[in-house]
């Protein structure tokens, strides 16, 4: 599955990576293995700030992935 990333986590890790999942997996879950993958971001990628997108759809720790789907990641945004 390809996983992409914005803000300070594109900056950091880079726009997109393949990542292998398994249907079932929670969303939660997915944090966890990222912030495995990716020890010296794993403060952003486990904050609750950073919010999940899947198909175009903000979803919650609990969203249950099939593998098929489209995963980005969101740090908070600021602006004026």
């Amino acid at each position: 599955m390809k996983i992409g990333f914005f803000g300070r986590l594109r900056d950091a890790i880079g726009d997109v990576q393949d990542h292998d999942v398994s249907e079932g997996m929670l969303i939660s879950q997915l944090r966890r293995q990222l912030a495995e993958r990716f020890p010296d971001h794993s403060g952003d990628l486990l904050s609750h700030r950073v919010r999940a997108c899947v198909d175009d759809e903000i979803v919650g720790e609990d969203f249950i992935l099939t593998g098929r789907e489209s995963v980005e990641f969101f740090p908070p945004l600021s602006g004026g």
